[in-house]
């Protein structure tokens, strides 16, 4: 059994039971386009064909564990089951603006041991396929069609790091932005990466319409290593070297997230090493409440005053960097930046640890 997404395997199924490939055509119009999700009610396709769907393919191989609207009705945020019992989550976030944003995840875990965030605790189980990625996407837009509304963004900054599972975030942008598919503009899509260098060029060479974040979260190496084990393998001097090189590429600005951590990232003296750092380059920051999660350091983090978050936008505002400081959706249902830890009200549910890259020098 192979997914309704894999469209190299749907064709070579047709072809070789002399089906002709317009047939193909068919199957991607009622699922990208009409969102029939049973094989029986494509009424374009002969019964033999439907029937050699429904034995060689699935629609979803995801299981809806659980589902929350958080009080505002704006997040709701799904638990899914993989067909090996791992557990992911997805958010969808209604922004008072009108647009749908659908947060992805493509990594059950993640690996990279950052201390502010609750995902990092899991490390990583396993990374996600592509049509785990696509089925995500694929709930959320049934979901939102439901409401009489539309998904207009996607962005990877659910669980994982999705430049260590390139190949199959790769796919699932294509299906995704594919005109004959999902058709979402590539400029709505935004890769969110700790820091992975080799994955930034890839990145520039594969999508340059789509959208880069960076989780930069500290401005020097001294800080960084502090609390994004990533900084050992990948300094800032490596990795503003492969963002320059991007931004030669796409002429695309990048987004730097800034997580703002009461004594541990808002020190005054990292105002100015902020600025010093993204000065002169093409970028915008923003500047992320912390939610209180279950991270390496528990609840020893606090978030930061609003008057420190100024001081920092003006700091920046003096270089000529933009800023924008985030607003938290989703943190009465841990749906927010951080908080996605397989936990089902307030009890986790993650029933085995990954591989990490490691605890990070957490001393200050």
């Amino acid at each position: 059994m192979f997914s309704i997404h894999d469209e190299p395997s749907i064709i070579g199924l047709l072809e070789a039971n002399g089906h002709k490939k317009f047939r193909y055509a068919q199957v991607e119009n009622a699922i990208y386009k009409n969102l029939i999700s049973d094989f029986d009610k494509i009424e374009t396709l002969p019964k033999d064909i439907r029937t050699l769907l429904t034995e060689n393919c699935f629609y979803n191989s995801l299981s809806l564990h659980s589902e929350k609207t958080g009080e505002d009705g704006q997040t709701t945020k799904f638990l899914f089951k993989t067909h090996d019992d791992k557990m992911i989550e997805a958010v969808i976030m209604r922004h008072l603006s009108g647009r749908n944003t659908l947060c992805v995840s493509c990594q059950a875990g993640c690996p990279m041991g950052c201390t502010f965030c609750a995902t990092g605790k899991l490390g990583l189980i396993r990374n996600l396929e592509f049509h785990e990625i696509i089925d995500q996407i694929m709930y959320a837009v049934n979901h939102l069609a439901r409401e009489g509304k539309t998904l207009r963004n996607v962005v990877y900054m659910g669980m994982g790091e999705p430049l260590l599972n390139y190949e199959n975030v790769k796919r699932s942008i294509q299906i995704a932005c594919g005109q004959k598919k999902l058709d979402l503009s590539n400029r709505r899509i935004t890769v969110s990466t700790c820091g992975i260098a080799p994955g930034i060029l890839r990145m520039a060479e594969d999508f340059p319409q789509v959208s880069l974040a960076i989780s930069l979260h500290a401005p020097t190496d001294e800080a960084r290593k502090k609390i994004m084990p990533v900084e050992n393998t990948y300094p800032l001097t490596v990795l503003m070297e492969a963002i320059d090189a991007y931004v030669a590429k796409t002429n695309k600005r990048i987004f730097y997230e800034y997580i703002m951590i009461a004594g541990v990232t808002d020190r005054l003296e990292y105002i100015g090493e902020l600025a010093k750092l993204l000065e002169g380059r093409l970028a915008h920051v923003n500047f992320i409440p912390y939610n209180p999660g279950e991270g390496f350091m528990g609840t020893w983090y606090q978030p930061t005053s609003k008057i420190m978050i100024k001081k920092f936008q003006e700091g920046l505002e003096k270089v000529g960097i933009p800023s924008t400081i985030r607003h938290t959706m989703g943190d009465d249902i841990d749906a927010a930046c951080g908080q996605l830890a397989l936990k089902e009200e307030g009890v986790s549910l993650a029933t085995e640890t990954g591989k990490s890259l490691g605890k990070p020098t957490v001393s200050l």
